[in-house]
C-alpha cells in the first residue's frame, strides 16, 4: 500500500504517518503540499494520504479542511494525535544570537510567537517545516534559523539550538487518514460531519446542536467554512463521538436531512493517541 504525506522527509506528517503505519507494509511517499497529498490520494496515485487537520496552539488547519471540501471524493478512515515539539536549529556553529531569519511552516510560526518576538527576526513561511530544513542545508544561508521538528534536524545536518520552543505545553496534531470511497469502520467511534444548513435565520446553529443533543450525541470539534454562495454565509464540520454506523449517528443525520439541511459525512474511524 503506498501512503502519501506532507513531505518532505522530516516532517511532523512523516513521525505521524510512520508510526500510524508501523504494523502494516507500506511505502510511504513525500508530497510538497497537504493539497498535493489530498490530490494524490484522489487520483489514486496512492491508496491512502496522512494530513494535518487541527493543532492544539493554532487551531485547525484550514488548508485540509478547504481540500476536503472541495474534494468529494475524500474520506478520514483514520485518526490520530501526535505530541509536538517545535525545535529551533541551524547550520552547525550558528549561535542564536545572530539569527536575523527564521523559515518555517505558517502552523509552525504561529504555534510559537511569542518566542519569535523575543528573537526580534524576519519570519519566511514554506510548505512544511521539513522543506525549510532541507532549504537551508541545501543553501547554506548563515543567520538562518529552522523551526521544525527534531527528525529534520537529524536528516538534514542541523544543529538545534533551542528545544520546546511552542508558546504553550503540551502541544499536540491531530492527523487524518484519507482514502477515496466512503467507508464505515466497524470500530469507528467518531464521525465528522459537513453541514449545509437549508437557509440563514437565528439559532441555525443552535438547532442543528438540539439535534446532536437530543440523540446524546457530544460534540467534540466544530468549525465554520464559507459556502462561497454568498457574504455571511457558512458551513459547520462537526465531529460527534459514535461511528457513522451507529443508530444515534444515523438518526441525527435523518433529522437535519429532514429539516432541509445539507449533511455529508467527511469521516468515520478511531482516533489513536501516538
Amino acid at each position: 500500500m503506498k501512503v502519501g504525506y506532507l513531505g518532505p522527509r522530516g516532517t511532523f506528517t512523516e513521525e505521524a504517518a510512520t508510526r500510524y503505519f508501523h504494523d502494516r507494509p507500506v511505502q510511504l511517499e513525500p508530497f510538497p503540499s497537504i493539497l498535493a497529498v489530498m490530490d494524490a490520494v484522489q487520483e489514486g496515485r496512492v491508496d491512502r494520504g496522512v494530513v494535518p487537520i487541527e493543532n492544539s496552539i493554532e487551531g485547525s488547519v484550514v488548508l485540509t479542511l478547504d481540500g476536503l471540501l472541495e474534494n468529494p471524493d475524500l474520506f478520514i478512515e483514520g485518526g490520530m494525535v501526535l505530541p509536538v515539539e517545535q525545535n529551533l536549529m541551524a547550520l552547525p556553529g550558528t549561535s542564536k544570537e545572530h539569527l536575523q531569519e527564521v523559515w518555517s511552516h505558517p502552523q509552525a510560526i504561529a504555534q510559537c510567537r511569542r518566542y519569535l518576538r523575543g528573537l526580534g527576526v524576519e519570519v519566511k513561511t514554506f510548505d512544511s517545516t521539513a522543506a525549510a530544513a532541507a532549504a537551508l542545508a541545501k543553501q547554506g544561508t548563515k543567520g538562518v534559523g529552522v523551526i521544525a521538528p527534531a527528525l529534520s534536524a537529524r536528516t538534514f545536518g542541523l544543529e538545534i539550538l533551542d528545544r520546546g520552543i511552542q508558546d504553550h505545553q503540551p502541544n499536540h496534531t491531530r492527523f487524518g487518514v484519507l482514502r477515496r470511497g466512503q467507508v464505515s469502520p466497524q470500530d469507528a467511534d467518531k464521525t465528522m460531519l459537513l453541514i449545509t444548513p437549508a437557509e440563514e435565520h437565528y439559532g441555525v446553529l443552535a438547532s442543528l446542536l438540539n439535534v446532536l443533543a437530543a440523540f446524546r450525541l457530544n460534540l467534540t470539534w466544530i468549525e465554520s467554512r464559507p459556502t462561497r454562495r454568498r457574504l455571511g454565509t457558512y458551513q459547520f464540520l462537526m465531529d460527534v463521538d459514535g461511528g457513522w454506523h451507529e443508530p444515534p449517528v444515523e438518526k441525527a443525520i435523518s433529522v437535519m436531512e429532514t429539516l432541509g439541511h445539507e449533511v455529508r459525512v467527511l469521516g468515520s474511524y478511531r482516533t489513536v493517541q501516538l
